[in-house]
């Protein structure tokens, strides 16, 4: 190597060396120069279709370029960090130098996925390859091939998960992790693994993806310490935290933090405790999240505004979602005071926009609380929202980046809807939704803003059938979205509460508005069951964080023509109950009552029926049958209807239908009564009760700390006594390894499990008690749907002796997702548990019942609830309303 070559070197080990992550999501991509150096060291010789520059000016001119690209992008100016790149493309490519040429190329790459120029980002990965593939044919590669087409990979599975391209993206991660193996980068196969333990889960493949999480971090810890590994531990911890490994993330936030704390390095240590905030406030631990944003910001003594602010700008979001009004009114002027100091960039124009949005709410809040606020704070002025949103729209605007301007002028557009300028508001809003291009993530914001705007009665342009239109086109792109907003992505993190359920609900508020004598009014009552129907599949994918199921269309009069469906919503002002009785039109019936007051009624309802010694039940369980079944008693009674299908909406799936009550008798002493989640959820469908075969399984014996359960015994041998043909796993024999093992061997229509358990309100709280270990609801689903191949689903399950979490209405959730998730046609569960004799009576009478000619799953659950409250011993609601049948009554 000659000293002009050697000096190139020397020069170029720092700026060639970096290796800088960014997160997009959780996916982490790298931003490369010309890879000569591998971790900043000298890597193998160059090869010989590596040009040098003729001159160190020439290099030294290169590096800067370089640089000024990296800069660039890092600050969000992506139009301007291209416009450097397609430039050093150009000089890279008269030097015939291979190697920078592609990497440099992955860097445009990434800056054309920032732009959501997909297209562009596409053919630059492509030249990439093609400059690999056709201008380095030698073997074996050198370590700097290797380097580059890791590189490469890295910006291409980037492009391909945005896409949706997710299991494309996953197989082309671990392609760029064996390439990164063969250069023994451990940083960059670091950021390769989280990605494709974020395409695992994604994929829903959760166990996976903790896996390999897990695995990394063990790896980790064998490395030896530097700041490298301190940053790739935050990653990994942010990853971690968004998988919802908590523990996990804060050992590799904590031991990163230690890192930067060893070598002093001041601003890695503010990212880590910026991170390790984030953390604690998703666990709801405000003080600790307040105390690591102010320890984050004195980490460093003299930050910058762009360091200080999204710190800030967290601090903010933590007062404002706490409403702690004091802190806002001081912390919001100090933070806009700043915005001269950034330059502009995508990062600048969000910094402005989350700034503006909390504001938004922190206004709101003061408008709905005045009389509770103190004097002294005050709300933002309107006109200083709207002045930094045209000024952040604006920088965008020079920036080229539509997306950044549609986010601000969407949000312009939702301060003048908040002032009550209907033509501005919707102006704007339109705007903004032709700037989002058809990005479902924010394309679904300003369709929902513009049917507010359009529905609003105080505009005078108002028309609700232009907002249905603009509230269909938003669950159009909610639909889409369905996989991110499951996951959690970073594209979609907010409340589902707060952002996704509410569009379901106006859209259906606005349906149900329809004149009864218009046209439309049968149509738009249908679409109301429909979109009711899509908001319990959204509750659901919320739930397991992931896309759970399919849905499909059921023609219900060619399912069961004797029964009828209840459709139920609790609107902003009302209980909406949409009736589908046979043969009849749609019918709706509504009640002028608030959510609150529904909530208090169930909260109260169920709280009575669990205690044995009390009659006190019986004035709630008539409030909610006037409220339900009432309206439609007169059809219900004309129209010969056998069974009852419930589809609930909030606090109502916490109470037992079966129980209610019309001052003389329950509703189970005159229907069949079933529930699901929906119709297109658990389509119903008949059953072939000429093969009843059994697998049970159970524990007697005390596990884990809870009591045994005697009369589990009892249980199955009502079991065996009602249907012969029964396999049975008791105790030391269900297992977490048997259950599956046995129902590959061989099929079983009904599968009964009589152990502890909880439906709770999150999937980590809904679990099933084996011998061996907890089974969590999502490895039930694995568990139940082992190897069904082209075998039946099963037809029943049967959960004896679990119960309901209470006192949160999501719990309920928990036993409709094992109902999906379990792939069982119907599932029989309990919303609290019962005394174990009783149990076993029930079960006995149940499984009498359904083997009797002509019976149903629903006919069955009735008569034996039937049978115990006709014995005196058992005649109280505790012992017989908690069971409920979901999914095919039939």
């Amino acid at each position: 190597m000659n000293v002009s070559n050697r000096r190139l070197q020397q020069v170029s080990a720092f700026v060639l060396g970096l290796i800088i992550s960014f997160t997009n999501g959780p996916v982490l991509a790298q931003l490369t120069a010309a890879p000569s150096f591998v971790d900043g060291k000298p890597s193998v010789e160059q090869h010989t279709q590596i040009t040098a520059p003729e001159s160190l000016e020439n290099f030294s001119a290169l590096s800067d370029q370089e640089e000024r690209g990296r800069q660039l992008y890092l600050a969000g100016q992506f139009s301007a960090a291209i416009a450097q790149w397609q430039q050093l493309v150009a000089m890279h490519a008269r030097q015939n130098n291979v190697f920078a040429q592609a990497s440099t190329l992955s860097n445009l790459a990434l800056g054309y996925q920032k732009l959501g120029q997909w297209e562009e980002a596409q053919a630059a990965i492509a030249r990439s390859f093609d400059l690999l593939a056709q201008n380095y044919t030698e073997t074996p590669k050198t370590l700097d091939y290797w380097q580059v087409r890791a590189q490469v990979l890295m910006a291409q599975g980037s492009g391909q998960r945005d896409v949706g391209q997710v299991e494309e993206a996953f197989e082309t991660w671990q392609q760029a992790a064996d390439a990164y193996t063969r250069t023994e980068d451990s940083a960059g196969y670091g950021r390769a693994q989280i990605n494709q333990a974020q395409a695992l889960r994604e994929l829903g493949f959760y166990a996976r993806a903790q896996e390999k999480l897990v695995t990394l971090q063990q790896t980790l810890e064998t490395q030896p310490v530097s700041l490298l590994k301190a940053t790739l531990l935050r990653r990994l911890g942010e990853a971690l935290k968004l998988a919802e490994s908590v523990s996990e993330a804060q050992t590799a936030l904590t031991q990163s933090l230690e890192i930067a704390n060893q070598y002093d390095n001041k601003t890695e240590k503010s990212s880590t405790l910026l991170s390790l905030g984030n953390l604690a406030r998703s666990q709801g631990d405000v003080n600790a999240a307040a105390a690591f944003y102010a320890e984050a910001l004195a980490a460093v003594s003299t930050l910058s505004a762009a360091q200080k602010i999204p710190i800030q700008l967290a601090q903010l979001s933590l007062w404002v979602s706490t409403a702690n009004w004091r802190e806002v009114a001081t912390l919001w002027p100090a933070i806009q005071s700043q915005f001269e100091d950034l330059s502009p960039s995508r990062s600048s124009v969000y910094h402005q926009v989350s700034w503006a949005k909390m504001l938004i709410v922190f206004n709101q809040a003061l408008t709905k609380a005045s009389k509770a606020t103190p004097r002294e704070i005050s709300s933002v002025p309107w006109i200083t929202v709207a002045a930094q949103l045209q000024k952040a729209a604006q920088q965008a605007q020079q920036l080229v980046d539509v997306r950044a301007e549609s986010h601000a002028v969407g949000l312009l557009g939702q301060v003048y809807e908040q002032t009550q300028q209907w033509e501005i508001a919707q102006a704007q809003t339109q705007r903004a939704l032709r700037l989002a291009q058809g990005e479902a993530d924010i394309a679904y914001r300003w369709q929902w803003q513009l049917g507010r705007v359009l529905k609003s009665p105080m505009n005078p342009q108002r028309s609700f059938q232009k907002a249905i239109e603009a509230y269909e086109q938003a669950i159009v792109s909610l639909t889409r979205l369905r996989g991110d907003l499951a996951m959690g992505s970073d594209r979609t993190q907010f409340s589902f509460k707060k952002n996704v359920e509410p569009v379901y609900r106006q859209l259906v508020d606005l349906l149900l508005k329809t004149d009864p004598q218009a046209n439309n009014y049968q149509a738009n009552l249908a679409r109301a069951q429909d979109v009711i129907e899509s908001l319990r599949l959204a509750e659901l994918d919320n739930y397991f964080k992931e896309a759970c199921i399919d849905i499909q269309p059921v023609d219900i009069s060619q399912v069961d023509p004797a029964a009828a469906i209840v459709y139920s919503i609790l609107l902003d002002d009302r209980l909406s109950v949409i009736w589908r009785l046979p043969n009849q039109p749609l019918q709706q019936f509504s009640t002028a009552i608030s959510a609150g007051e529904v909530a208090d009624v169930t909260k109260g309802l169920r709280q009575q029926l669990v205690i044995r010694s009390r009659r006190d039940y019986y004035d709630s369980a008539q409030q909610l049958y006037r409220w339900l079944i009432e309206p439609a008693e007169e059809a219900l009674v004309k129209s010969d209807v056998e069974t009852i299908v419930f589809v609930l909406d909030g606090p109502l799936q916490n109470v037992p239908m079966a129980a209610l009550y019309d001052g003389e008798h329950f509703l189970i002493e005159d229907y069949n009564v079933a529930l699901t989640p929906g119709l297109k959820l658990l389509n119903p469908q008949p059953w072939d009760t000429g093969d009843l075969s059994t697998l049970i399984a159970g524990l007697t014996e005390s596990r884990f700390g809870l009591a045994p359960l005697p009369y589990v015994a009892t249980e199955i041998d009502n079991i065996k006594g009602n249907i012969s043909r029964s396999n049975i796993l008791l105790n030391q024999e269900f297992t977490q390894q048997s259950l599956p093992t046995t129902l590959k061997a061989a099929r079983y229509p009904i599968v009964h499990i009589a152990t502890h358990g909880q439906f709770g309100s999150t999937p980590e709280e809904t679990y099933l008690v084996a011998w061996d270990e907890p089974i969590e609801v999502r490895e039930i689903s694995q568990i139940l749907q082992a190897n069904l191949g082209d075998r039946k689903a099963i037809e029943l399950l049967v959960l004896s002796a679990c119960e309901t979490a209470s006192g949160d209405q999501s719990a309920a959730l928990g036993l409709s997702g094992v109902a999906v998730k379990a792939g069982a046609r119907s599932t029989l569960g309990t919303l609290w548990a019962i005394n174990d004799e009783a149990t076993s009576y029930f079960i006995d009478r149940f499984y009498d019942q359904l083997t009797q000619p002509g019976a149903t799953r629903a006919s069955a659950l009735r008569a034996a609830q039937l049978t115990l409250l006709s014995d005196p011993q058992y005649k109280h609601p505790i012992y017989w309303a908690p069971y409920l049948l979901l999914g095919s009554w039939l």
